[in-house]
């Protein structure tokens, strides 16, 4: 099957147009996987972020101190179990920092 003059041109110039739309796509992505934008893009997205969470605190402060209570007190839970079964385990207690280190059984 072979195209005539008018049709191949036509072709011809549809496939250009395809090629040139897929150089700027290229070209485009390309940009944004640049670190750099990648980086606008994510400080970007935190800083909306975090206007949406400060209207919503300003909004609801019971919620948030609420919820700054329940986080506070399952950290102190966590540490006080922590330091229960450090002590069972016969850990020596440690400085923020030091790595542990356990008691010798002799």
């Amino acid at each position: 099957m072979s195209l005539s003059g008018d049709r191949l041109a036509h072709a011809e110039a549809r496939s250009t147009q395809a090629r040139a739309r897929l150089r700027a796509t290229a070209t485009e992505l390309k940009n944004r996987l640049r670190p750099r934008h990648l980086l606008e893009d994510a400080l970007d997205e935190g800083r909306r972020l975090s206007e949406i969470g400060a209207a919503r605190a300003k909004r609801h402060p019971f919620a948030v101190a609420g919820l700054v209570a329940l986080f506070s007190g399952l950290a102190l839970l966590v540490r006080r179990r922590r330091e229960a079964t450090d002590a069972a385990a016969g850990s020596l207690p440690t400085k923020r920092g030091e790595p542990r280190r356990s008691r010798r059984v002799r």
